[in-house]
């Protein structure tokens, strides 16, 4: 299978593209092309000329980590992207995984070293095999005409996403999370990449169910499949946001008990109240009897209107400290608001409760 791609070497090193050449020949490769500027390599990712990339640590006009965020931004995002270098540094490698590589190889690496790492990229990045067939098989149906037979085809790959937050895709991409706070760099890796495969083939089959409704001559079912393929894509800028901040939160806080709280603390800031509420219950998994915890929880439900939720996390950081002055005044003023509910019978008030709340409680 290896064999049959096509690689491209990304360096400004004779010796390094020189050993990479010879090992991708060892491997069977035939197809194997060297950029040493970014002019030269933008139109071959565009064109999706390249089956993987191998990164080396600089070329002529850029280091390697902005090589590879130049990457996602021309070709497709399941690209295979793998950075070669003899830098082992943890602030390099967590870099890297930040702009978005799909494996990391240390300098000098054997032939048997390099062929693993490409086949995991490779199949990670990509669906299996049934996914993989039934996508090519529904797009031969709208080549064909069988419209009707497309729309059931492509619905048996997006019955998993009929609903954002049922996306099989996030769950692989807070593995990642996961795996990067354990310093499991290279299983981090491989959840990211999958994530990202999923993501682009839900999207690859919206863009189907739109071209099926348009050979119908369903406009309107046409421009909503779009739209929904545009909201995958969407998904996944965030999910990298959310990456980056994650790896910026571990790099400059090295010894934070729980980074997970600290993303949370991040993210209810700027506003994402559901990523927030995410983030804090996957920190539950490493701190689960935090008083501070559960109320940060409780926050930021609040600030999502769920009240009912938000309600029942005061009182489970209550019941760890009952001393803790903001979440007896959080607690105090959600109790307000939904018995005010309840009188009205009325929806949530646009307006969150006005509280005090300490900032420095949210470690």
């Amino acid at each position: 299978m290896l064999e049959e791609l096509r690689y491209g070497i990304f360096s400004n090193n004779s010796k390094h593209i020189s050993n990479d050449r010879l090992t991708l020949v060892g491997l069977g490769a035939s197809d194997i092309y060297v950029y040493s500027t970014w002019d030269k390599a933008v139109s071959a990712l565009e064109n999706g000329d390249i089956d993987i990339a191998l990164v080396d640590e600089s070329i002529h006009d850029a280091s390697g980590a902005e090589c590879v965020r130049k990457m996602r931004q021309h070709a497709k995002p399941a690209l295979p992207v793998i950075m070669v270098t003899p830098d082992k540094r943890k602030e390099s490698v967590l870099n890297s995984i930040a702009a978005g590589v799909g494996g990391y190889v240390l300098r000098p690496y054997s032939m048997d070293t390099l062929k693993r790492h490409l086949f995991a990229a490779y199949m990670s990045a990509t669906p299996d095999e049934i996914e993989q067939e039934l996508l090519n098989s529904s797009w031969d149906l709208v080549a064909d005409g069988s419209f009707d037979e497309a729309i059931d085809s492509f619905n048996e790959i997006l019955e998993e996403v009929t609903e954002i937050d049922k996306n099989p895709a996030e769950k692989y991409f807070e593995k990642g999370l996961t795996f990067l706070s354990q310093e499991k760099f290279g299983k981090a890796i491989i959840a990211f990449n999958k994530a990202i495969a999923l993501n682009e083939m839900y999207a690859e089959a919206y863009k189907g169910m739109a071209d099926a409704y348009k050979g119908k001559g369903d406009m309107e079912s046409y421009q909503d499949y779009l739209t929904k393929a545009a909201d995958i894509y969407a998904i996944q800028d965030s999910l990298d946001n959310v990456k980056e901040l994650f790896i910026e939160i571990l790099q400059n806080e090295p010894d934070a008990v729980n980074p997970f709280n600290r993303l949370g603390v991040k993210l209810r800031k700027d506003g994402d109240y559901h990523g927030a509420i995410k983030a804090y219950h996957q920190a539950c998994t490493f701190t689960p009897n935090d008083a501070n915890l559960y109320y940060n929880m409780a926050r930021a439900y609040t600030y999502a209107k769920d009240y009912e939720s938000a309600l029942n996390y005061t009182e489970l950081s209550l019941r760890l400290d009952n001393t803790l002055e903001p979440s007896k005044a959080l607690h105090s003023q959600i109790v307000k608001v939904l018995e005010k509910q309840r009188r009205k019978n009325t929806p949530a008030p646009d307006d969150t409760p006005k509280v005090e709340i300490d900032d420095d409680l949210e470690e």
